[in-house]
């Protein structure tokens, strides 16, 4: 072989060993890339518990928001925190999100859609899903309806349907394994603690707790309440035997306290306990308003009627009752203006 054909045979064999180890490099990426990429704190969690009274459809990790943009018919969207930086993540109709680390989850209900043939006719219209933050890697993890879900380190604790018996508390794990029972009944769980907390669906509605388990079940305070949520110590709920007033039950020294004298739709508590923002629902004075928990002092926003009350960072996000408009509120200055997520080119 001259001189020229050694050069030539290893210029080849350079270039083989150049693809091969590309090759291997990009085959060991994607199954990097594709292994679960578990929680080292087994406290992580994807979203308020208010929040996700409101349907979950905000939520925060790290600087990112993740929203379900009302005017997309809720798909899957996530913006920075000068609300810039929009962009599309999933078509998907989505609610209840949770969000931490590299993974987003949330419930499909694609069902919603109404004639969108393409959400119709996809391999499942509803169910738990797992994303990648950047839109990726959409994992399903139980494709029945399903409605409140709540991270908590790796296991997600949700409202699992069954044909016959209806919703129940499972928890599944966030590879989609080990789908378990906790609770016959369809509860929406607040979990702080290592501790879910819940209104009772079946036999009362008073409120209960267990462990992450599913054991150690009990009646922790005795009534007929709604609307669950757990914010610094306190859970906050609505008392249906009293025109549904706002109240809050010391975890500490079991007390419950009534905040309104008013009939309350929906609420939302800043991560403080120092504010709480909700809607009044009683025909005379309807209307978004704050509450400070520590003088009782009373301050309505906006006349009108609104739900989907969101806190995220330093905004308070909600939306007419019709649905035909969204807002944000900084709670710096109590400003409120259209919310209209527009994204970026």
């Amino acid at each position: 072989m001259n001189k020229q054909g050694r050069t030539h045979h290893i210029r080849n064999r350079i270039i083989a060993v150049i693809l091969i180890l590309a090759a291997a490099f990009c085959f060991g990426f994607i199954q990097w890339n594709s292994r679960i990429h578990y929680y080292s704190d087994e406290h992580t969690t994807g979203n308020t518990s208010a929040n996700l009274l409101n349907g979950g459809l905000f939520a925060e990790s790290g600087d990112t928001i993740y929203f379900a943009n009302p005017y997309d018919q809720n798909s899957l969207y996530s913006m920075d925190k000068k609300l810039s930086h929009v962009k599309k993540l999933h078509d998907d109709y989505t609610s209840y999100i949770n969000a931490a680390g590299r993974y987003i989850f949330y419930t499909r209900r694609n069902d919603k859609k109404g004639n969108d043939a393409q959400a119709l006719f996809s391999f499942s219209t509803t169910g738990l899903y797992r994303i990648n933050n950047n839109g990726q890697g959409l994992k399903q993890l139980y494709r029945e309806p399903s409605q409140s879900l709540s991270l908590l380190g790796n296991h997600i604790f949700y409202q699992h349907y069954d044909r016959k018996l209806g919703l129940q508390l499972f928890r599944i794990g966030i590879d989609g394994k080990k789908d378990t029972m906790l609770l016959k009944e369809g509860a929406s769980p607040v979990i702080a603690n290592d501790t879910i907390y819940y209104t009772g669906l079946d036999s009362d509605h008073s409120i209960h707790s267990i462990s992450t388990d599913g054991g150690s079940a009990r009646v922790i305070y005795e009534g007929n309440f709604t609307g669950l949520s757990y914010v610094d110590g306190f859970l906050y709920c609505m008392d249906m035997d009293n025109d549904y007033t706002l109240c809050r039950f010391d975890l500490s020294s079991g007390e419950m306290t009534h905040l309104t004298q008013v009939r309350v739709a929906t609420y939302n508590v800043s991560r403080d306990g120092a504010t709480v923002y909700y809607q009044i629902d009683n025909s005379e004075d309807n209307g978004l308003y704050a509450l400070d928990t520590g003088s009782g002092a009373q301050t309505q926003l906006r006349s009108g009627n609104f739900n989907y009350l969101h806190i995220i960072d330093h905004y308070l996000f909600f939306e007419s009752f019709d649905g035909s408009t969204a807002y944000v509120m900084n709670l710096s200055n109590e400003q409120i203006e259209e919310f209209h997520p527009k994204t970026s080119k």
